[in-house]
């Protein structure tokens, strides 16, 4: 680990998982120095890459002689979500308030021209995180199909529209704040939404591949977009119990219509269906809104774990007021 001491500007850190593409990964940290020389603002990006292979790829060793890039070895695959999540970790205790630290990918879809964009917006103070806002697509049709799909139904399960992935930029500071949520262990795309920080997103189109082909494939995607639900789960649970209320009260009002006869005899499969339906409806809305909130209550709990409540100075040296008698 390269830590500048005396430097009284901030630095930029650029975390990014990778995974047998040390060819793309090489190129990025390329194009990203070049496209930051700009900026005298941080000076030279540094560079922190998350070897996802758990020691298993050989070609690694070509990026530890650069004494820009720190390269952690995960102790078995991680999967390129908890894979950023354990680079941001390592990093913590190294930054400080003031430095800038960006994820991306590290195969090129995420552009290098595009990071100094979103580092510009941290300018603001009041902004605290800032994600590439996805704009056009490179993937084939049948892939562009299912994201639209699934970003249909994370925007009625959640009410939340996702557009943005790991391309995000913030600064010191919020990233310590935050780093230590649990959520984080579930999906890092994600809880960089669900966490409502002051946020601002930058339109950024995905680019190509600099070499190989994607490991991703459908299952994997699927599995991914289940992950990204996780953070949600309250939310989820919400809506899930507003639809098993609706349905109850629907099916409770049919009832009392099939009693009094208004619905009509005799008890054709006709007359029965929406009863059927509605029974159904709120048994699976019930049943979800139960484990969600199961499961929210749980991770409600694991998250205060651990955090200790800050003693400011004036609370230190502040007197206790005697009792009364």
């Amino acid at each position: 680990m390269t830590v500048l001491t005396g430097v009284s500007r901030p630095r930029l850190w650029v975390v990014s998982p990778m995974l047998r593409d040390t060819e793309s990964y090489v190129r990025l940290r390329r194009e990203v120095t070049a496209a930051c020389a700009a900026d005298d603002r941080h000076g030279e990006p540094r560079f922190v890459v998350v070897d996802d292979s758990a020691g298993t790829d050989d070609e690694v060793v070509v990026l530890r002689d650069d004494p820009d890039v720190t390269v952690l070895t995960t102790p078995f695959n991680l999967g390129h979500q908890r894979a950023i999540v354990f680079g941001l970790r390592f990093l913590v205790p190294h930054i400080r308030s003031d430095d800038v630290v960006v994820t991306m990918d590290s195969d090129g879809e995420d552009q290098p021209a595009d990071l100094p964009r979103l580092v510009e917006r941290l300018d603001d103070p009041t902004t605290s995180l800032v994600l590439a806002l996805r704009t056009k697509r490179s993937e084939p049709l049948g892939f562009r199909l299912m994201y639209v799909c699934f970003r249909l139904m994370f925007r009625v399960l959640t009410g939340t529209t996702i557009r943005s992935g790991n391309f995000a930029a913030q600064r010191g500071d919020s990233l310590v704040a935050t780093i230590d949520h649990p959520s984080f262990d579930l999906c890092y795309s994600a809880t960089l939404l669900a966490l409502r920080r002051s946020t601002v997103t930058v339109p950024c189109a995905r680019g190509q591949r600099f070499a190989g082909a994607s490991r991703m494939n459908r299952f994997a995607l699927i599995g991914h977009g289940m992950r990204m639900l996780l953070p949600f789960s309250e939310a989820i649970a919400v809506r899930m119990l507003v639809v098993a209320a609706a349905s109850f009260a629907a099916l409770a009002t049919y009832l009392v219509l099939l009693a009094v006869g208004v619905i009509g005899v005799p008890l054709t499969g006709a007359v029965l269906a929406p009863g059927i339906a509605l029974t159904v409806l709120f048994l699976a809305a019930f049943t979800g809104f139960v484990v969600l909130f199961s499961g929210f209550g749980q991770a409600s709990v694991i998250a205060m774990k651990g955090i200790a409540v800050p003693v400011h100075p004036r609370t230190e040296t502040a007197a206790v007021p005697a009792d009364e008698s």
